[in-house]
């Protein structure tokens, strides 16, 4: 038998190659596995993901429990923190990848590194991969190649391209999870971080609500809720951007209006800017001011109780105009991919390539922050795996 033949063929060494590779062999130790990795290691994603600190799952994702006894089956304890988010306990995500590529050596896992796959044809009931160098024919292939969101860990769409020359269809592609582009944002406020609510407008509807700690940018705005937001605002992107609106409640559940009328009464000849220097950090005062359509130096006693209310009303809801979202070099995830009416969501196979299987980013699917994404990735990748090698 050639060396370069087996039952199962992994494309890409990320979160769901890793996982797949793993349960493949614990569920069917004598078969033969490979992955073909075009990166120089496995999991080079997965080493970045949560900060450095590898958000693996939440409590909240239904069949968690399989996630943290997988990760337990590797060595690797699994804890929450307040949130739900599930962390491992030394909360490295290089030391993840590193215990998992030493679970995938011990177990006799072939692995190619540096092996970009650059076609794939069926050959008989399975499959013909070539690389620059080097063919390989497998009973099975998974393309766990994850998407086109970070760039530099070699997520770059190859598996759309292999997919496709099979017939398969890919719907459209966006960055998400990413910074929102906001051009009529003072420059002053870069480096400015605010908690507060962040809601997205249609026209006059909101389409998105979410809570935490806002960071200012030179081309915009960042953080948990924005990348979040982030998934609404592009999914709608083939209607133009225009009639978007996003606001910032920077008091939410406050009411200033008494407080705003006492320093009237106690200190009518201070400044609007002083009054909002005692709230606010200057940048963002400066800004509320703008927004509010004051002098700063105009006295308070020359406010009328309206002046105050539309203040308050500023500081519940600070208005900004995206124009765009950061690209795929910024994004944490892809949404689109290959559609579900395409693949068996059973046992994640393809309808049209039988023998062919999907996991992980590939597919059309992108969930909020909090580590639905990465247990998609592994949960997929585990369960293409055992499908794969069932028949």
């Amino acid at each position: 038998m050639s060396l370069n033949i087996y039952d199962l063929i992994i494309i890409g060494g990320g979160a769901a190659g890793m996982a797949a590779a793993l349960e493949a062999v614990g569920q069917y130790p004598e078969a033969r596995v490979a992955i073909l990795e075009k990166k120089d290691a496995l999991g080079k994603k997965l080493r970045a993901t949560g900060n450095g600190r590898c958000n693996l799952s939440n409590g909240a994702i239904p069949g968690v429990d399989k996630t943290i006894a997988f990760f337990e089956d590797q060595g690797i304890p699994v804890r929450s923190d307040d949130t739900g988010r599930l962390y491992p306990f030394s909360e490295s995500a290089p030391g993840v990848a590193e215990t998992l590529a030493r679970r995938i050596q011990t177990a006799g896992i072939q692995v190619f590194t540096e092996a970009a796959v650059v076609a794939m044809t069926r050959k008989g009931e399975g499959f013909h991969l070539k690389t620059e160098d080097q063919s390989y024919t497998a009973r099975r292939v998974l393309l766990a190649t994850g998407g086109k969101a970070g760039p530099a860990y070699g997520c770059s769409g190859d598996g759309y391209t292999l997919a496709k020359s099979l017939g398969h269809q890919v719907t459209k592609t966006l960055p998400v999870l990413t910074g929102v582009i906001c051009e009529d944002l003072p420059k002053a406020l870069k480096g400015v971080r605010v908690k507060g609510r962040l809601t997205l407008y249609w026209e006059e509807e909101p389409v998105f609500v979410e809570a935490g700690e806002v960071q200012l940018t030179d081309y915009g705005i960042s953080g948990i809720c924005v990348f979040n937001l982030s998934r609404y605002l592009v999914y709608r992107d083939e209607r133009r951007l225009s009639p978007y609106t996003i606001t910032l409640d920077i008091y939410p559940g406050e009411s200033f209006y008494p407080f705003l009328m006492k320093q009237y009464d106690y200190f009518g000849e201070s400044h609007c800017l002083d009054l909002l220097g005692g709230m606010l950090k200057p940048p963002l005062a400066k800004w509320v001011l703008s927004q509010w359509g004051m002098t700063g130096m105009q006295p308070l006693k020359d406010c009328t109780p309206e002046d105050f209310a539309r203040l308050e009303e500023c500081l519940h809801a600070l208005v900004m105009k995206p124009s765009g979202v950061m690209g795929f070099k910024m994004a944490q995830c892809t949404a689109g991919g290959i559609p579900w009416d395409e693949v068996n969501p059973r046992t994640l196979e393809s309808r049209l390539v039988p023998g062919l299987y999907f996991a992980g980013e590939i597919l059309d699917y992108d969930g909020p922050c909090g580590g639905y994404n990465l247990d998609y990735a592994f949960r997929t990748g585990r369960q293409a795996a055992v499908a794969a090698l069932s028949k």
